[in-house]
């Protein structure tokens, strides 16, 4: 009996995570139907910032000719996945995470040839990847005094700070390993600077891709260049981009509004079978109580 008891709450547990992919982190994904019914023949290539060289029009699909709308030379869009068609072609999909700029159009496809990558954390990592070693411990017993810079990335011209009292030393950490920094770059002046995928702090701040400047994690003056400070107006960081509260939610109605109700369905029946997956597993351990 114990055996069959054991058996049916592994099956439950399959069943609660079987409906949708599970990551170990959760990565935004375009609000694109195409890339809903093909997410494996797409590659995340991290959310990056890109300008349109040309105006040209925004395709639901890859594959197809119907229209999403255009983007006019000079705009930003965002890309994170792309996809490569059977003749090689590139394509990038472009996503409107700022609804204001969105102006109704849906997140498309466009080729990658018609845009230009704008330097971001992302450029940097790849182009001084060789370069990088793991992070030891080197920010494992500072404590600020006043604020923490985390810089876009090394040398970059903007940052965003927190004020001292909220950082996290090793005795009030909430996770178990205390993960201040992921990797180290030198310099050619030989300073240290330390990546950190994501920053986190009290109060609930977290700052993804970020850069602290190891011998001096308080200063916005590298190299006699004060740095802009662009975190007074806005909320939590993701990706190297603040977003306030407010625009977060914002931008995911908007997204939600603009999935088909296909897309819409598919989560049912998901959460249907991890609600069913609780309720069998609790009554699966009563049983397994009464028995022993």
């Amino acid at each position: 009996m114990k055996k069959f008891l054991c058996m049916i709450l592994v099956l439950a547990a399959m069943l609660a995570f079987s409906g949708e992919r599970v990551h170990a982190d959760a990565v935004a994904e375009p609000s694109n139907q195409f890339y809903y019914d093909n997410p494996s023949e797409c590659d995340f290539i991290q959310w990056r910032p890109f300008e349109v060289k040309e105006e040209c029009e925004l395709f639901e699909s890859p594959l197809d000719k119907k229209s999403n709308g255009s983007i006019k030379a000079g705009e930003n869009v965002q890309v994170g996945f792309t996809y490569t068609d059977s003749k090689g072609v590139v394509w990038g999909c472009c996503s409107f995470f700022d609804y204001r700029d969105a102006d109704g159009r849906k997140d498309g496809w466009v080729q990658m040839d018609k845009l230009e990558e704008i330097y971001s954390v992302f450029t940097f990592l790849d182009e001084h990847e060789s370069e990088m070693r793991d992070y030891n411990g080197e920010l494992d017993d500072y404590i600020p005094k006043d604020r923490v810079i985390l810089w876009e990335y090394p040398f970059s011209d903007s940052y965003h700070a927190f004020d001292a009292d909220k950082w996290y030393t090793k005795d009030n950490y909430p996770y178990k390993t205390y993960d201040v920094g992921d990797k180290c770059w030198t310099d050619e002046n030989g300073n240290v600077w330390i990546y950190s995928y994501r920053f986190i702090w009290q109060g609930g701040g977290r700052c993804d891709n970020c850069w602290i400047y190891l011998p001096a994690p308080e200063t916005d003056v590298i190299l006699g260049i004060k740095g802009t400070d662009i975190s007074s107006e806005y909320g939590t960081a993701v990706s190297g981009q603040l977003i306030s509260d407010e625009d977060t939610e914002a931008a995911y109605n908007a997204a939600v509004s603009s999935l088909d109700s296909g897309r819409k369905r598919s989560y049912i029946l998901p959460l249907c079978l991890s609600a069913a997956a609780v309720i069998l597993s609790g009554v699966m351990i009563k049983l397994l109580k009464k028995e022993n």
